[in-house]
C-alpha cells in the first residue's frame, strides 16, 4: 500500500471518527482506524461496535491495500505534519508516514481483526435535506432521557410515514417533536429509535447543503452524505405513544420576545441550586415577573414588559428546560407559550415544532 494525500483532506476525514474511538475498550482494535486504499481514493473507518463511521478523502494512489492504525496517534501525526503533502506506505506489521523531513513508523494491527461494517441488505433509500435533518435533531435531541431504567427513551424516535418525517424525544418531564415533509417511496413506512451517540455524531457531520441518504434495515440504520457514511444499530423496543399527552386546548397564549426572555431566565437561574432548581413566572396584564428563591443561596426578581392582557397566572419551571427550548428556536424573534394552569404543562409551538415542559411545584 502506498499513497500521497493532502494533510487537510485527511484531517477532515479523520475528525468525525475521533469521538467514537474506544481507547478504554476491552477490544484494543477499536482504538484503531482502518485505512482502505483503492484506485483514486482512500477511506477511513472507525467503530465502537455500536456505530461505524467511514469517511472518504482524495489521494494519489500508487499501490492499493488496507491497514489498521491507532486512530488518535494517526490524527495527531497528520495534524502536526510539517508539509501539506504526506506519504503513507504500508507494509507487513507497520506503516510509515513521511512529510517533509519528518518520518514516523507506526505498528499496525492486522486489518482482519477490525470489526466488519454491518450489511443492511436490499433496502430502500430516502433522501432528506441535511439542513432539515439537522433542524429536527436540534429541536428534539435535548429531551432524550438519561434514565437508564427506561432504555427505549435513551434514544431519538424517528417516524417515516405518509410523506412526513417526525422526530421525537421525551424524558418524562418534557416532550419535543419536530417534523418535515418529504418525498417518500410508495409504501415507505418505518418507525425506529436511534442511539444518542448516533444523534450526536449526525449533528457533527451534517451540513447545510445537499442531502443525507437514509436506509433502514432490520437492526441497523445508515446515513450517507457525499463523503461520510454512518451505520448504527437501532434501539430495540416500541416507543411510547407520546401523542396522547399533547394538550388539545390551552387557556392562555403568551407571545414572548425570545432573546429577552432567555436573558431574564438565565439571570433568574443564577440564584438557583441543584436542590432548588426552580424559577417562578408571574404573568399579569402587560407584565411578567420572574423570581427565584433559594434559601441557601439567595433570591432574585426581575420584571419585563409584555403585550399580554390575559388573566393573572403563576407557574414554575426548571429554567434549564426552558432555555433548551428557546435555543432550539434560535431563528425566531418571538415565541408563544401556551398555559392552562399552574399544574399543567407549558407548551411551545412553532411551524412543525412542538415542545411540552412539565411545571414544578410552586413553593
Amino acid at each position: 500500500m502506498k499513497l500521497r494525500f493532502n494533510r487537510d483532506d485527511a484531517l477532515a476525514a479523520l475528525q468525525p471518527i475521533q469521538g467514537i474511538l474506544g481507547a478504554k475498550s476491552m477490544l484494543p482494535v477499536l482504538a484503531n482506524v482502518l485505512i482502505e486504499v483503492q484506485e483514486g481514493s482512500c477511506r477511513a473507518v472507525g467503530s465502537d461496535l455500536e456505530l461505524w463511521i467511514s469517511s472518504r478523502f482524495p489521494a494519489q494512489v500508487e499501490a492499493v491495500g488496507t491497514v489498521s492504525l491507532p486512530g488518535k496517534r494517526l490524527f495527531g501525526i497528520i495534524r502536526e505534519a510539517p508539509d501539506e503533502e504526506i506519504l503513507l506506505e504500508g507494509e507487513e506489521g507497520s506503516s510509515r508516514l513521511t512529510s517533509g523531513r519528518a518520518n514516523f513508523k507506526m505498528l499496525a494491527v492486522p486489518p482482519s481483526e477490525f470489526p466488519a461494517s454491518p450489511r443492511l441488505g436490499d433496502t430502500e433509500q430516502l433522501d432528506v435535506p441535511q439542513a432539515e435533518f439537522r433542524r429536527l435533531l436540534r429541536q428534539t435531541s435535548y429531551a432524550i432521557s438519561q434514565d437508564q431504567s427506561r432504555y427505549i427513551l435513551n434514544g431519538l424516535y424517528l417516524s417515516f410515514r405518509e410523506g412526513v418525517l417526525t422526530a421525537a424525544a421525551t424524558d418524562g418531564k418534557r416532550l419535543a417533536t419536530a417534523e418535515t415533509e418529504l418525498k417518500m417511496p410508495s409504501g415507505f413506512d418505518r418507525e425506529i429509535v436511534i442511539t444518542v451517540k448516533t444523534v450526536n455524531e449526525l449533528q457533527r457531520v451534517l451540513g447545510e447543503e445537499g442531502d443525507v441518504s437514509v436506509r433502514v434495515g432490520e437492526k441497523q440504520v445508515s446515513f450517507e452524505t457525499e463523503d461520510i457514511l454512518l451505520v448504527s444499530r437501532l434501539i430495540d423496543g416500541r416507543y411510547p405513544d407520546f401523542r396522547q399527552v399533547i394538550p388539545s386546548e390551552t387557556r392562555e397564549k403568551i407571545t414572548l420576545p425570545r432573546e429577552e426572555f432567555s436573558r431574564v431566565i438565565r439571570r433568574g437561574a443564577l440564584l438557583t441550586s441543584d436542590k432548588s432548581n426552580s424559577v417562578r413566572f408571574s404573568f399579569a396584564p402587560g407584565q411578567l415577573t420572574v423570581t427565584s428563591v433559594t434559601p441557601e443561596v439567595g433570591e432574585s426578581r426581575e420584571e419585563m414588559t409584555l403585550e399580554y392582557q390575559g388573566e393573572g397566572m403563576e407557574i414554575a419551571f426548571n429554567p434549564g428546560y426552558l432555555l433548551e427550548v428557546l435555543r432550539a428556536l434560535e431563528n425566531r424573534e418571538e415565541v408563544t407559550l401556551e398555559l392552562i394552569d399552574e399544574n399543567s404543562p407549558g407548551v411551545f409551538r412553532d411551524d412543525r415544532f412542538f415542545c411540552l415542559v412539565m411545571p414544578m411545584k410552586l413553593s
